[in-house]
C-alpha cells in the first residue's frame, strides 16, 4: 500500500462519523439525533472559526489529526465541518422518511470512500472533472447500491439513489460534495420514491 493510498484512507475515516449520526438517529430518533448533531456541528464550527483565525492554533488542531486533511484545508473549513452539515439537513429535510434518510447516509459514508479508494487503488481512466476516474465512480455506485438495499430500498429506488449519489460525488459542485452527496441523493429517493 503506498503512501498516498495510505493517506487517503485516513482521510476517508473521518466519513466514519456518518454511522455515529445514522446510530443516533435509530436509537434515539429524530428529533434527538437532530440536536445532537446540531450541538456538534454548533462545536465543530467554533473549532473551525478558531482555527482559521488563528495559525497557531490551526497549527496544533492539524498537528493533533496529522494526515486527515487536505492541503486546502489548511485554509479553508474541513471535510468533517461539511460532512456534519450535510448529515444534519438530510436529517431535517428527510428524515421522516427513515430509508431515504439513511439510504443517503451510508451513501455519503460508503459511496464517496469507495469512490476514493477504488479510484487510488484501480483507476486508470480520468473522466475529465478533476481527479476523477471510471473505476473510482463505479465503485462509488456498486458501494451506494448496495447501501440502497441494505436500507430497505426496493424496485428502481435503490438505483435510482445510487446514479444520484455517484453524480453527485463526481461533479465539481461549490463547496464540498459531503455537503451535497447525501442532500442531494435523499432529494432523488424521495422524488423517486
Amino acid at each position: 500500500m503506498t503512501l498516498d493510498y495510505r493517506m487517503e484512507v485516513r482521510r476517508k475515516a473521518v466519513h466514519l462519523i456518518g454511522l455515529a449520526f445514522l446510530a443516533v438517529f435509530w436509537s434515539l430518533g429524530r428529533t434527538t439525533a437532530l440536536w445532537i448533531i446540531g450541538v456538534w456541528f454548533a462545536a465543530e464550527s467554533c473549532i473551525e472559526a478558531a482555527r482559521l483565525r488563528s495559525p497557531a492554533f490551526n497549527r496544533r488542531v492539524l498537528d493533533l489529526f496529522p494526515g486527515i486533511h487536505r492541503e486546502h484545508e489548511t485554509r479553508q473549513v474541513s471535510g468533517i465541518f461539511w460532512t456534519t452539515l450535510g448529515c444534519w439537513l438530510t436529517l431535517y429535510g428527510f428524515g421522516d422518511r427513515p430509508h431515504v434518510a439513511e439510504a443517503a447516509l451510508l451513501y455519503q459514508v460508503f459511496g464517496d470512500l469507495a469512490a476514493a479508494l477504488v479510484g487510488k487503488a484501480f483507476g486508470r481512466r480520468r473522466i475529465g472533472i478533476g481527479f476523477k476516474t471510471i473505476e473510482g465512480s463505479l465503485g462509488c455506485f456498486a458501494a451506494c447500491l448496495l447501501c440502497g438495499f441494505a436500507a430497505g430500498l426496493r424496485g428502481g429506488a435503490p438505483w435510482a439513489g445510487a446514479a444520484a449519489a455517484t453524480l453527485l460525488e463526481l461533479l465539481p459542485l461549490p463547496f464540498n460534495d459531503n455537503l451535497w452527496l447525501p442532500l442531494g441523493s435523499a432529494f432523488a429517493l424521495w422524488c423517486v420514491i
